[in-house]
């Protein structure tokens, strides 16, 4: 599980539409979040037009809507992306990312952790095949550990070292039966113990 870069894409967009409001009318200058969504859809209607929100009864429709502080700093944004994915973060008063939900364009939804500086510490998804996945990153965004689990019922802990090398792995297979494994820089097996079938007492080594 990786950082996805199509989150800066989202916010570059969103601020530009912010750009063109401004232009429209004084009034668009800065959004405010003024207790209820109906009542923020209301205003951008008023205000910038049926191309940025269209109020359909009870509903209000758009592209991109963000929630702005008393300082105005942008402290949550939801946007389509450009690729037509949908996405929502959660700044801090830095205007640092620190959570973010987003899908890709496979349907894979994730929920992403940040530190102060941006940089993903914590991932969670679950793929297209429906197999759940959970990762841990270093502060330079590199992953250190992942748990998984496969669609055929197996389980894994993965540790990696630098470059995002497999380390070691420990697993349980679909019947039950464990695997330890222990890896070189390059994620050649030099270790592995194997237990093959229910049998206790059965053990391989490489």
């Amino acid at each position: 599980m990786k950082e996805r870069p199509e989150f800066e894409a989202m916010l570059q967009r969103v601020e530009a539409l912010e750009q063109a409001n401004r232009v429209m009318g004084r009034e668009c200058r800065h959004w405010r979040w003024a207790g209820a969504s109906a009542v923020l859809g209301a205003l951008v209607l008023v205000a910038c037009g049926a191309n940025v929100a269209e109020e359909l009864g009870t509903t209000i429709e758009a592209e991109h809507f963000v929630l702005r502080d008393g300082e105005g700093r942008m402290r949550a944004a939801l946007a389509i992306r450009p690729d037509g994915t949908p996405g929502f973060g959660l700044f801090d008063e830095r205007g640092q990312v620190r959570l973010s939900l987003d899908m890709g364009t496979d349907g894979a939804p994730g929920v992403n952790l940040h530190d102060e500086q941006g940089t993903l510490q914590a991932a969670m998804t679950v793929r297209p095949d429906g197999s759940p996945g959970f990762g841990l990153f270093d502060p330079e965004g590199t992953l250190l550990l992942s748990l998984d689990s496969g669609p055929d019922g197996s389980a894994g802990i993965n540790l990696y070292g630098g470059e995002q090398v497999l380390r070691a792995a420990l697993a349980v297979r679909p019947d039950g039966t464990p695997a330890l494994g222990l890896f070189d820089d390059r994620g050649a097996v030099r270790r592995s113990i194997d237990l093959d079938g229910p049998s206790p007492g059965a053990t391989a080594f490489q």
